[in-house]
């Protein structure tokens, strides 16, 4: 008996009479190994390198960009891609159905509209702003900060670089503050250390501006309320920023679940993004996911989204270097073209 009444049974797992294994209905009735297992094949293969993977996730999204502007450039090169791919494993009705919808988006697509807006490549924070190229040195310097391998050292690196662009950029005080707290958080660099260190950095920005009391207008009709990836004027969170560059490259939600659900079920878990990086995704039982499985694994991405990036970073610190889209899916991303590895040293 158990010493306390919540504590599980340490009775053995009873042997069944036949050895024969249960069937997958049956295993759903009952806590077993068989979900966690990793098929043999796969021990030993190299993972994707963090880095690699964001490069591969960059070009696919500017391809979604492409195919939310309707760019033949774009929509001729994936629609390709997908039929080829058909077209070997003979599902000649998905390359038939390819082939039409491919017409219909021809039928009224440009080959290269604006795929990033001028008036709108701009990053608001506060009373300032900043431009795409900024917010992607400040999500380059988070990756860098979160990884094991950087120490002190290294962190003071970055945070130095991203104080200096955001002196550069006229970011107050209060903002800056907020910003590097963020960038912080869930590192190793010493609690203790952080408030003199993060004053130090930011002792030049200029304080808050303060607020002045407007004139009185008359009564104006409340405005339209933001779409969801829009951050408003006051926010400063590295979320609302990565949301606000996916509306600027025009992601359409809708597409990037077809691209991203069609591309991994039909050519054998790679996007164009991860064949150029030379990267694949595959179940944790060595099988290459079905439709459904790559459309359960896309979801992952708006999780990720949702809990702060931090469903992303988890590549990081992960023993297989999942991301929450690969533990929705039971999904491991590896390296093609390497030899596998020993277990042990």
């Amino acid at each position: 008996m158990p010493e306390n009444k919540y504590d599980l049974p340490a009775t053995p797992v009873p042997q069944g009479e036949t050895g024969t294994p249960l069937t997958r209905r049956e295993t759903r009735e009952i806590v077993t190994p068989y979900a966690f297992e990793v098929c043999p094949n796969l021990l030993g293969m190299p993972t994707a390198h963090p880095l690699r993977r964001a490069i591969a996730m960059g070009i696919d999204g500017l391809i979604i960009s492409g195919l939310a502007k309707a760019s033949l450039l774009l929509i001729l090169p994936v629609m390709t891609y997908l039929i080829w791919f058909r077209l070997q494993a003979k599902k000649f009705n998905h390359v038939f159905v390819l082939l039409f919808a491919t017409a219909f988006m021809c039928a009224s697509a440009t080959w290269m509209p604006e795929l990033i807006v001028e008036e709108d490549s701009q990053q608001t924070v506060g009373e300032t702003e900043l431009s795409a190229e900024q917010a992607m040195v400040l999500a380059t310097s988070a990756l860098k900060i979160q990884a094991e391998s950087c120490k002190l050292e290294c962190m003071e690196k970055e945070l130095a670089k991203v104080a200096k662009m955001l002196r550069r950029a006229g970011v107050d005080k209060v903002a800056a503050n907020e910003m590097l707290d963020g960038l912080v958080q869930g590192s190793d660099f010493p609690a203790a250390q952080w408030p003199t260190y993060r004053e130090a950095l930011l002792k030049d920005l200029p304080e808050a501006a303060p607020v002045v009391k407007a004139e009185a207008k008359p009564a104006q009709a409340a405005p339209a309320p933001l779409p969801w990836y829009l951050p408003d004027e006051n926010t400063h969170s590295v979320v609302a920023w990565v949301k606000g560059i996916f509306a600027d490259l025009g992601i359409g939600v809708g597409w990037a679940v077809f691209y991203f659900t069609a591309t991994i079920a039909w050519c054998h878990g790679q996007t164009i993004g991860k064949k150029l990086m030379l990267i694949k995704v595959i179940q944790l039982d060595g099988k290459e996911l079905s439709l459904f499985g790559a459309f359960s694994r896309q979801g992952g991405y708006g999780a990720g989204i949702a809990t702060g990036l931090l469903g992303f970073l988890q590549v990081l610190w992960d023993p297989n270097r999942q991301a929450i889209q690969d533990k929705v899916a039971s999904t491991v991303v590896i390296r093609l073209g390497k030899a596998k590895r020993p277990l042990t040293h």
